[in-house]
């Protein structure tokens, strides 16, 4: 191969060398001075790429003159270079949108880096001019190549091979088929060759663009091929779309928008929609390479029906997409799309309607675009005429009088007349609405039929159609204005709705869904197919490649939300409805299927729980729950003993928790109890063979047992006896102690922390002196559990041998400490948590408080002695870590008034950082930062640097201290990008919360402020992180700072400590002011990841309120003025005298965040360099 050919070769098999000499190729210039003395050139992309073009045809005529010789078969297809091809049309479209001037510069750069050291070479203005020239004369003759290949016959092929069909004309002439196959056929190249025209004419601006579409193409129209006259179409639009386009280009596009519909895009999309009738036969080639186009514009899917299509479905296809970004980019709906069209005999609505008969889904798919761009900006011209005549309404009652009076004609006269034009307007809407509701609605027959031939593809796309039509005409339907019937629409989406695939399915339910709420009658009919759909298709039950968590997503999301529109549209006969199925499945005799009907009815009335629970027909709903609960006892767990039925059973029971007490029969509330302490213990009874369908759907019966019990304690005013004192507690307190007395059964923490929750609410119950004795009860099994495991722990890791073994020995062990710590945090987060009102003691709310703030302190000082033992010993676990920190962070809301408790907290923190910092294991920092934080934002008032504080809570203080140079010295040992954030956040918490304490932070033997220093210096370094989190939390450090030293008072402090805090202030605002405002200024230059903009933007408007301009106009100059600015010149001027405006005014202008975020949007543009002088950067520079 040639050099060309082969660096191409090199990038496609992913060699890193080929790569980036494609990409450097494709970003610069380099000089070549040797290859002739005397007579230096530039090299670049076009080089490049007239050197690949040439190869391409030598090695394929020399292929085939050897093919030839060989005599083997004449058409035989040889494809080895259509990936070659690609590759190089997709990054020259990429060079194509860099206009000639970023070209220019580019040349000029690489000569001016060469001057150096071939000064007598360039010395001559002729001769760099001289190479300029000859570089934009290679890209228009490159240009000219390409459109030779994009507009030759010959390559726009029928088929995968090279003969056999005949290319057709727009004009019906038909040319034979070509000699041989080539590269440049290749839909995929081919159409990223069209792009690359579109892209030049594009970039080089309004006159270039006019040039070509105005002068070639529409002229020459008749006799160019309609493949590539659409494709160029559809790419102008998209290119025109751009952020970077030349300024002109909006205008020059509106102004070419009548020609190239009614001249190219409709006379194209009628000729190929009649060429393709009877031809629906596949192309297996084409099909092939449409798929592997990637962003390309035809992309066919997967289904019936022709998902390549032949040549007439793919040009139809993209006159299509072409008419859908031309409209779209001129905010044209359907009214207007029929006016541009009107001079012509082309009914261009019937053309689009006619479109939805082919099988081929790339059509059909156009088609679905197109009328969701038209109908949305008829929705919106509609909304416009809506105004209009609001306006008019309110207006006429004072222009009328003035005009009877001889004033305001000409007002009034105005107003009617724009009155009339939107009426007309809207007249037109329904008109072509009524025509497509028609058109669509007709559709339900060939959706049924492709149904039946398993044509998902296409079922899916007239499904898209129907709802796309059905929600832009959904006004029109309410006010009775549709000239048609919606019954045939209203048809084909009830069809899809029951279409096996939850991808079609779901299009349809969500269009109807939007309807519902307001029509009763449509919500009655569609209330059956929810219900069905909500019953898990049994040929799911057993799958494991994924379809089974497709369903579970698709009912929990789209279907639950049709359900409560449904419910909003018939709430009365949605409760009968769901009552009615379930005694009905609770009364029929066992079948494979009824588990699964039953559990869709109970999903039924558990999506509405939350409106129902609120519904002012309370009677009909509590009337329909004693029914169900009834039907559901009487089953005897024949059916509901199936874990699924049980798990929602649970759920239900749990969401409709407080109705049950307003239901007339005081004994539904007792029978819900006892239903679900039933379902608690079968599944405790078979928790080790819930099997697949249960992990998959997220089952638990225990957990949702545990919850619903939860509920029913406090949703009681007078805990019915049976529940709240022996019974319920007991099978609670059998589940709990169960993995501690029968190791066979593994029950998972997430159960096990429901189990707590439930038990607490129990506990709660009780009379406030059993909460001390209960709670140790409670958690008895744990700690003796923990200290059983540390033993353990300890022979292993204490043993000789190989440590890698070791490690794997003791790695469950330290999981099940892990785990048992945290349920011990479960524990004490649910107590806090519980509702202490509940309680029917008599006692007051702030004695229950104390009793239950008692309880928990009780319960720490026996927990603390292992806790503290096991944080010494593994908490360079992060496992171990992790859990030791969340029971810190719990145990913190005790200790808010309460400083010896929260001395003992903080020791057992300091002692889990010793262990982890001598480990040097970064990771297990983490959690314990956390437990920092929290730490901070509670106490740290009392950690602040001021005389009461200093001698009140010095403790306090020194702990503080303590932890925080502690977590400084983990961090030091080995930074890491997930360490960085929580600690950034650590310290955005102390410079929000005792900035003055964060200033003099120091190490022994260290200058003062010597943690503050080297963050501040951290800061901007860690802002340009490849990770969202570290960058925000860093920025959100910065902001902090900057906010507290621009408030910070230092007359609290004696004199010594102003002598010490006031250098270390003044070195902290000359780095806000020097690396941190050239970082954030940078950062909005498009590096930025989108989430951290507002947050960036903050610290920018903070640094420059407290900033003096000659303070900061080098920084700010300095980031400006970098390569990465690409927006211009007179960009720049305006950025940076909005920039200089901020810092000498009180206020900083409103739209200052809008600045901000309009340079990050235009910098996310490619790398064309074509930025500058767009129509963007010219209203950027205006506004």
């Amino acid at each position: 191969m040639s050099h060309a050919l082969s660096a191409l070769d090199h990038a496609i098999r992913g060699d890193p060398d080929g790569l980036s000499f494609i990409e450097r190729t494709a970003s610069i210039y380099v000089l070549d001075a040797a290859t002739t003395p005397g007579h230096p050139t530039t090299y670049g992309w076009w080089n490049f790429l007239n050197d690949a073009l040439n190869d391409v045809e030598r090695y394929e005529s020399e292929e085939w003159r050897r093919r030839s010789q060989q005599q083997q078969q004449r058409y035989q297809s040889y494809n080895n270079l259509d990936a070659h091809v690609r590759l190089l049309a997709t990054v020259t479209r990429r060079v194509a949108r860099r206009p000639p001037s970023s070209d220019r510069r580019l040349v000029g750069t690489c000569l001016a880096n060469a001057s150096t050291s071939h000064m007598n070479l360039l010395a001559s203005a002729d001769m760099a001019q001289s190479l300029l020239n000859r570089n934009a004369e290679l890209r228009e003759r490159n240009m000219g190549r390409i459109a030779a290949i994009v507009f030759d016959f010959s390559f726009h092929r029928r088929n995968g091979c090279g003969g056999g069909n005949a290319a057709v004309r727009h004009d019906e002439q038909r040319y034979p088929p070509p000699p041989r196959s080539s590269a440049f056929s290749d839909p995929a190249a081919m159409e990223q060759f069209c792009g690359v025209v579109a892209a030049n004419a594009v970039s080089t601006g309004p006159r270039s663009l006019r040039h070509l579409v105005s002068d070639w193409v529409l002229p020459a129209v008749d006799s160019l091929p309609p493949l590539a006259v659409a494709a160029i179409m559809s790419h102008v639009a998209a290119e025109c779309a751009g952020r970077g386009r030349p300024a002109g280009i909006g205008d020059a596009m509106s102004s070419l928008v009548p020609y190239v519909l009614r001249r190219a895009l409709g006379p194209i999309l009628i000729d190929s929609l009649r060429e393709s009738d009877g031809r629906g036969e596949d192309d297996a080639h084409m099909a092939e390479a449409a798929a592997t186009a990637g962003g390309n514009i035809i992309v066919g899917g997967a289904g019936g029906g022709g998902a390549g299509g032949n040549i007439e479905h793919r040009t139809a296809a993209l006159a299509l997409r072409a008419l859908e970004s031309w409209c779209e980019a001129n905010s044209i709906g359907a009214v207007k799309l029929r006016s541009i069209f009107s001079a012509t005999n082309i009914n261009i609505l019937e053309a689009i309607a006619d479109a939805l008969y082919s099988n081929a889904e790339i059509l059909i798919d156009a088609v679905s675009d197109l009328i969701e761009t038209l109908l949305r900006y008829d929705a919106r011209d509609a909304n416009v005429t809506l105004g209009i005549s609001i306006a008019g309404s309110v207006m006429s009652e004072h222009i009328l009088p003035m005009a009877q009076a001889g004033g305001g004609g000409i007002v009034a006269d105005q107003l009617l007349l724009a009155r009339q034009v939107a009426a007309e307007g809207e007249k037109s809407r329904i008109s072509i609405l009524s025509e497509l509701v028609s058109a669509v609605g007709l559709q339900r027959f060939r959706f049924a039929e492709r149904q039946s031939n398993g044509d998902t593809a296409v079922c899916r796309c007239l499904a898209r159609t129907a709802a796309g039509v059905l929600l832009g005409s959904q006004d029109v339907i309410k006010d009775g204005t549709l000239q048609v019937s919606t019954d045939g629409l209203l048809d084909l989406l009830f069809k899809a709705a029951s279409h096996p695939s939850v991808y079609v399915c779901g299009i349809a339910v969500e269009a109807l869904a939007t309807i519902a709420p307001s029509n009763g009658n449509l919500s009655t009919r569609l209330l059956p197919y929810l219900q069905g759909k909500a019953i898990i298709p049994f040929h799911l039950v057993g799958d494991a490649n994924g379809s089974l968590e497709d369903y579970v997503n698709f009912r929990d999301r789209v279907l639950a939300d049709a359900l409560i529109a449904c419910y909003k549209g018939c709430s009365t006969f949605y409760l009968e409805s769901c009552g009615s199925a379930i005694q009905e499945f609770c009364q029929a005799s066992l079948s494979p299927h009824l588990p699964y009907q039953l559990e869709a009815a109970l999903f039924c009335m558990i999506a509405v729980s939350e409106r129902a629970s609120k519904t002012p027909n309370e009677q009909v709903l509590c009337g329909q729950l004693e029914r169900m609960i009834l039907a559901l006892e009487k089953n005897s767990f024949t059916t509901t003993s199936h874990v699924l039925v049980m798990s929602k059973m649970c759920r239900f029971i749990s969401e409709y928790a407080a109705c049950f007490l307003s239901c007339e029969s005081e004994t539904v509330f007792d029978k819900a109890s006892e239903l679900v302490i039933a379902s608690f213990d079968r599944d405790l009874n078979q928790y080790k063979g819930r099997g697949r369908l249960a992990s998959a759907t997220g089952t638990s019966p225990l957990s949702e047992a545990s919850n619903a019990l939860k509920q029913l304690f406090e949703c009681s005013t007078q805990s019915p006896a049976e529940c709240s004192t022996f019974t319920a507690r007991s099978g609670l307190e059998r589940a709990w102690r169960t993995p501690y007395t029968n190791q066979q059964i593994d029950i998972t923490v997430e159960d096990r922390e429901m189990l707590c929750s439930g038990l607490c609410s129990v506990i709660i119950s009780l009379a406030p002196q059993q909460w001390i004795p209960s709670l140790d009860a409670l958690t008895q099994p744990i700690l003796s559990c923990l200290n059983v495991i540390t033993k353990e722990a300890h022979q292993i890791t204490s043993n000789s041998g190989n440590a890698r073994q070791r490690e794997s020995d003791v790695a469950p062990i330290i999981n099940r400490l892990s785990n048992e710590i945290r349920l011990l945090t479960a524990v004490v987060t649910c107590f806090i948590q519980a509702d202490v009102t509940k309680n029917s003691s008599g006692e007051s709310k702030a004695q229950l408080v104390l009793f239950r703030h008692n309880a928990l302190v009780s319960l720490l000082h026996k927990s603390w002695p292992c806790l503290t033992h096991i944080a010494e010993k593994y908490c360079s676990y992060e496992a171990i870590a992790s859990s030791i920190g969340r029971i810190l962070s719990a145990s913190l809301s005790l200790s808010e008034d309460e400083e010896p408790l929260l001395i003992e907290i903080t020791g057992l923190a300091k002692t889990s950082l010793s262990t982890i910092v001598k480990a040097k294991n970064p990771a297990s920092l983490i959690p314990l930062l956390t437990f920092m934080q929290h730490f901070i934002n509670m106490h740290g008032s009392k950690i602040e640097l001021n005389p009461r504080n200093n001698a009140i809570h010095e403790d306090v203080q020194i702990v503080a201290k303590n932890l925080m140079l502690m977590a400084y010295q983990g961090v030091r040992n080995d930074v890491t990008q997930g360490v960085a954030s929580p600690m950034f956040d650590t310290l955005s918490s102390c410079a929000k919360q005792c900035p003055l304490f964060l200033l003099i932070l120091s190490r022994d033997s260290q200058p003062d402020g010597e943690v503050i220093r080297s963050s501040i210096e951290a800061a901007p370094a860690t802002m340009k992180s490849n990770e969202t989190d570290v960058v925000l939390s860093s920025t959100r450090f910065l902001k902090e700072l900057a906010s507290s030293l621009s408030s910070i008072s230092l007359e609290a402090l004696d004199e010594d400590q102003q002598l010490t805090i006031k250098p270390i202030v003044d070195r902290i605002k000359y780095s806000i002011q020097t690396d941190a405002i050239i970082t954030c200024v940078g950062l909005t230059l498009g590096i930025s990841p989108p989430e951290v903009l507002d947050p960036l933007t903050d610290l920018i408007r903070l640094i420059l309120t407290f900033s003096q301009w000659p303070d900061i106009e080098p920084s700010v100059s300095a980031a400006i003025n970098c390569s990465q600015f690409q927006l211009g010149d007179e960009a720049k001027s305006v950025v940076f005298e909005a920039l200089k405006r901020s810092t000498m005014s009180e206020y900083i202008a409103a739209n200052f965040g809008t600045m901000i975020s309009d340079m990050w949007n235009m910098h996310q543009s490619d790398d064309t360099g074509s930025i500058a002088g767009g129509e963007a950067v010219s209203d950027f520079v205006q506004r």
